[in-house]
């Protein structure tokens, strides 16, 4: 009796260890803050309205984002970028597609496509390669526009902290890199004189809505 006693409680206490070892195996998710993070910024918001604004526009628009967020929280893992910088430039481009043509997924006058807007004329994408709403088109955005103008950003400004040149991709996201010259005139020429900040105050707000 006493050596069946035994022999369980050492096969207990292996089976103990043994799922310990397997939980601390377990890796973290990803911080996805390669490129640097929204906490670290304090964006001004929309020109007209400030932060209050930008958050009112963002909660208008959930309801279209929270259908593509599964492909946002892919996408970011895969480029190690926030899902909340992705949702909040389909936001501000598209209002997460609220804007566009739903047969045939143009804005703009009919120059971008998709809800994140890929320009037809300038971007250098085959913009319609890919169907405008799925996450196909999300990928293709972020890994072929917005990661390359954030590294373009962070070579040009060496000096400015992560968080810096993440904005400033998101800058150039809407003018181009080359127009990403100051930190104090960032947006100067953006559309509405207003877009990284309008970007970076949605993107706050959904990152406190677990859009990390």
């Amino acid at each position: 009796m006493r050596l069946l006693i035994l022999t369980t409680l050492v096969v207990a206490t292996y089976a103990g260890l043994a799922d310990k070892k397997e939980k601390k195996s377990i890796p973290k998710p990803a911080p996805r803050t390669c490129y640097g993070d929204v906490n670290d910024l304090k964006p001004t918001g929309r020109k007209k309205g400030g932060v209050a604004a930008s958050n009112k526009m963002i909660q208008a628009d959930m309801a279209s984002l929270t259908k593509y967020r599964e492909c946002f929280q892919k996408v970011a893992d895969k480029f190690c970028i926030q899902a909340s910088i992705l949702g909040a430039i389909a936001s501000r481009e598209s209002r997460g597609g609220a804007l566009l043509d739903k047969t045939k997924g143009f804005g703009d006058k009919g120059n971008a496509w998709g809800i994140m807007q890929c320009d037809i004329r300038y971007s250098g994408l085959n913009c319609t390669s890919v169907p405008w709403n799925s996450c196909a088109h999300i990928e293709m955005m972020t890994g072929q526009l917005i990661i390359p103008f954030m590294k373009q950003v962070k070579k040009k400004h060496r000096k400015w902290p992560a968080a810096k040149q993440l904005q400033g991709g998101v800058a150039a996201y809407n003018f181009g890199v080359k127009n990403v010259k100051s930190w104090a005139g960032l947006d100067s020429g953006s559309t509405g004189n207003d877009y990284s900040n309008d970007v970076i105050a949605r993107a706050k707000w959904l990152h406190l809505k677990k859009w990390n």
